[in-house]
């Protein structure tokens, strides 16, 4: 898919993601424009799917993890026999289409079952032994910028640092200058 055939907020996440994640343009722009078409049927934003690929996969249609989960969506195959039947079998998980297609069907359905976007994420990432909360948290924090470059905002090259957080409990110290001694 030629990104400039696109809809402008759709071609602005394609040039985005294919510079970030150096994946041709026009393989991009069918995946983003694939996402859109399932987002809307899914009630899914589309952004948060492919903040999902580029977490899960970094747009790489034939990745595997340790654990077995295979492709863009990184969708546990062994686990989701049954959805790929209707795309050809298990080896469809390498087809960057039938894999981003079962994998919104995973998605939609651990947010469901979860009730929310964050715990729906934990569900998709199967945090068994831990919180999940890394990996929600990049998830959000690209979803984030997707959007923002879907609604034309400039979006920076790098994450800005997190806020220092001071404990409430904590008193306050007053400033003091280096090498001074305050006693």
């Amino acid at each position: 898919t030629n990104p400039k055939n696109l809809p402008k907020d759709q071609a602005a996440v394609a040039f985005w993601l294919s510079k970030k994640y150096r994946v041709a343009p026009e393989p991009i722009a069918a995946l983003v424009s694939e996402a859109y078409d399932l987002g809307k049927v899914n009630r899914l934003d589309p952004t948060l799917i492919l903040a999902v690929m580029a977490v899960e996969s970094r747009f790489n249609p034939f990745a595997q993890s340790p654990v077995g989960a295979q492709g863009l969506m990184q969708v546990l195959t062994r686990v989701h026999t049954d959805k790929y039947e209707d795309f050809g079998g298990q080896l469809a998980a390498f087809d960057p289409v039938s894999n981003l297609r079962v994998g919104v069907q995973v998605l939609k359905d651990a947010i469901r079952r979860a009730g929310s976007v964050e715990g729906g994420l934990r569900l998709y990432v199967g945090a068994v032994t831990t919180d999940g909360s890394g990996y929600i948290n990049k998830v959000m924090a690209e979803h984030l910028r997707i959007q923002s470059v879907a609604l034309g905002r400039p979006v920076p090259r790098t994450p800005a640092p997190a806020p220092s957080v001071v404990p409430v409990s904590s008193p306050v110290q007053p400033a003091q200058a280096p090498g001074t001694d305050l006693e």
